[in-house]
């Protein structure tokens, strides 16, 4: 494939680094300084494997999101300690924060796109988002077909745009920000080791949980509104919120079960409807479970030190 018509110089600092982290060759795509996000994007690709050991440079002031376009088997190790070994599967993606270095061994083709945001037009972007400053939170090697489909676009930007490919990629690239923002963010003054479901998902899913306490609720569903399979699901939640989603949804039924005992007359059977379990029984057996004592005892409980107060 020739390298893309370019709108703009390719980017020096790109250049370096293609050449600082060892990519064979020349690569199929570097493109960069984009006119409107400031990013850059590299497409690389090799046939065999590779023994030498070599060292992803940091590139300051730029996340990278790295992309895996083929499946690719690799040893990866940060700080001297070994974080991954084995095969990389297709359309996997990884967030790297600013400055991350990382040793690897490539012990297979490959076929990657990686793409170099600037802190600042994070930055930007994530105060038009409104609420708490956002940063993008790194992640291990996961799944999210969006992403995969945005950097499938990426790569194919000659096909598709011709000589306009860098104003193509540039708004494939600003989409891209906009909805890791939403869909892959933290806090900045969260941990980095936060877990990538990202705080304004974690909002989104814990506001349709509690829209939808009354019926039922299936980790699939939830997974779906991630972008996520249900296993890679599973794990991010219990990474960012501490309980698996199964037992964080039971927490919020049974919150709303207390909210409702304390503060309405409804019979219990009412009150389980109402919360999204099965029957009376199936709430008291619950509920007994995880606060000692009955709904019937524990409303009676509140109302005996409500009257003394």
């Amino acid at each position: 494939m020739p390298p893309l018509p370019q709108a703009l110089p390719p980017d020096d600092d790109l250049q370096h680094w293609c050449r600082a982290s060892g990519i064979p060759g020349r690569p199929q795509l570097c493109l960069g300084p984009l006119p409107g996000s400031d990013a850059g994007v590299v497409r690389w690709s090799a046939r065999g494997p590779d023994m030498a050991l070599k060292s992803v440079q940091p590139h300051p002031g730029r996340y990278r999101i790295a992309v895996m376009l083929e499946p690719m088997e690799s040893q990866i190790w940060v700080a001297g300690r070994a974080v991954w070994g084995g095969l990389i599967a297709a359309n996997r993606f990884r967030i790297c924060p600013p400055g991350a270095r990382q040793d690897w061994r490539r012990l297979s083709g490959c076929d990657i796109v990686n793409i170099f945001i600037p802190e600042a037009t994070v930055e930007a972007l994530s105060t038009e988002h409104g609420g708490v400053p956002l940063a993008l939170a790194g992640t291990g090697f996961a799944t999210d077909r969006f992403v995969t489909e945005l950097a499938w676009k990426l790569a194919e930007a000659e096909r598709l745009a011709g000589p306009l490919a860098a104003r193509f990629c540039d708004g494939v690239v600003q989409t891209l920000l906009a909805y890791l923002l939403e869909q892959h963010s933290r806090p900045v003054d969260a941990p980095a080791g936060h877990g990538a479901l990202g705080h304004a998902r974690l909002v989104r899913l814990k506001a349709f949980i509690d829209e939808n306490l009354h019926g039922p609720i299936a980790n699939a569903e939830l997974a779906s509104l991630c972008c996520m399979s249900e296993s890679h699901f599973a794990r991010e939640f219990q990474r960012s919120v501490g309980v698996s989603p199964h037992r964080f949804v039971t927490q919020q039924r049974l919150a709303r079960a207390q909210i409702l005992l304390r503060e309405c007359r409804e019979p219990v059977a009412a009150i389980a409807a109402a919360t999204g379990f099965r029957s009376a029984s199936h709430l008291s057996r619950v509920f007994a479970q995880h606060l000692g004592q009955p709904p019937g005892a524990w409303r009676a409980a509140q109302q005996d030190y409500l009257g003394k107060v």
